[in-house]
């Protein structure tokens, strides 16, 4: 058995913790083609292993944290000595009676994730997907994850920044890169969760925390004469008609554009949307919002979209940015404002019109618990409604 490898300043955890933190390993070779590596953090390092292969080139992979701070188990913490027979271990294939297969870089994990995605969500899918390619995988997708460190993402982090002077485009910015980050802990965090990647150790990314106080609800929506206005601007009678859906419904464009003609039920006065972020359901609509249906669905077959474009077909993702922003600037409104305007305005007027919270979160798709939180300003205006209105008068004629 070839003897084990000397280097003083990883043998000790003291002379460990002497060195500087630093992104990139330190090594010693052990034997010929492999190099132990240990890694120093703030906190506990790690030890890696490096294998040079004449077939392959070199690959590095982590073994194990070492015992910086916490005493030996054998396992998941290893002495400088064991973690060198685990590095030997490992580049031979037989790490834990396993052979060891293609390194399991960002970019495969991320495939996975995509995969996973689409089997319960195909819309939220195509997000991540867009998201991970343009901003997070160009520059990580060739790492393995093993490899990441918390210093690496957080400068990825903080690279998504505007710093031009503009506060609100920093807000702006910030709360695209929280949104992105919780992509990126997600589709890691799947890779742990599949014993198969045997992987342990989540700190990397788990320690990045996102930005605070950034976040901000939706602030655009229309009373009823605004949206006469925005209905008279519409570019088509097509575009009309969804527009209308949207403000008599609260539904959310994605979900419109998946209703087909069976799906609109006149016997019940329902609409019965197949899919949208928190699964199908059924939307009780008022005697108005039936009447539209009715008319919208026609005699049409039942297998064609509910809601058309002018030529025909379909509406499809983005369809509607364009022909919104036309009919907004028309007709003088907010220019903020979105076709998720349309959902913020149904739940702003409900509010307003005292419709129990539980009954419009299910008909809208989403918890009390979240209209409370994006519409805290409506629901304080009514608050104070009711108790004037309400509250005991102990002097009042």
């Amino acid at each position: 058995m070839p003897r084990s490898a000397r280097a003083p300043k990883l043998e000790t955890r003291t002379n460990r913790l002497k060195l500087p933190v630093a992104g990139k390993p330190v090594f010693v070779r052990v034997i010929p083609g492999v190099s132990l590596g240990y890694r120093r953090t703030a906190t506990a390092g790690s030890w890696v292993v490096r294998v040079a292969e004449r077939d392959s080139g070199t690959w590095t992979k982590r073994i194990a944290m070492a015992d910086d701070l916490s005493e030996s188990d054998g396992e998941t913490i290893l002495t400088f000595w064991e973690a060198q027979e685990r590095a030997k271990a490992a580049a031979q294939g037989d790490e834990a009676g396993t052979k060891r297969g293609i390194p399991l870089t960002v970019q495969r994990a991320a495939e996975a994730y995509w995969t996973s995605l689409e089997a319960r969500s195909s819309r939220t899918a195509y997000d991540a997907r867009l998201r991970l390619k343009r901003i997070f995988l160009p520059r990580f997708g060739e790492s393995r994850i093993e490899d990441l460190t918390r210093r690496q993402l957080e400068a990825w982090r903080d690279g998504l920044v505007r710093t031009d002077g503009d506060a609100e485009r920093r807000r702006r910015s910030q709360d695209t890169a929280n949104r992105v980050l919780s992509i990126v802990k997600a589709c890691l965090n799947h890779a742990v969760g599949d014993p198969a990647n045997r992987l342990t150790d989540d700190s990397a990314w788990r320690l990045v925390r996102p930005f605070q106080g950034v976040a901000r609800a939706r602030e655009v929506h229309f009373t009823v004469p605004e949206m006469l206005r925005l209905l008279e601007a519409a570019s088509s009678p097509a575009f009309r008609d969804l527009l209308t859906a949207g403000f008599l419904t609260g539904a959310r464009y994605g979900e419109l554009c998946a209703c087909e003609v069976r799906h609109f039920d006149l016997a019940r006065e329902t609409l019965n949307v197949p899919r949208g972020k928190t699964g199908p359901r059924t939307v009780i609509l008022q005697p108005e919002a039936v009447a539209f249906f009715a008319r919208v669905a026609g005699t049409r077959a039942k297998g064609e979209p509910l809601l058309k474009r002018p030529d025909g077909e379909g509406w499809k993702q983005s369809d509607q940015q364009r022909p919104m922003k036309e009919a907004v600037a028309k007709a003088g409104l907010d220019l903020e404002g979105t076709f998720y305007a349309l959902r913020h305005s149904y739940i702003s007027r409900a509010i307003e019109a005292e419709m129990p919270l539980t009954v419009l979160a299910e008909n809208c798709g989403t918890s009390v618990r979240m209209i409370e939180k994006t519409y805290a300003k409506v629901l304080a205006d009514k608050r104070r409604e009711f108790i004037v209105r309400s509250a005991p008068r102990l002097f009042a004629a």
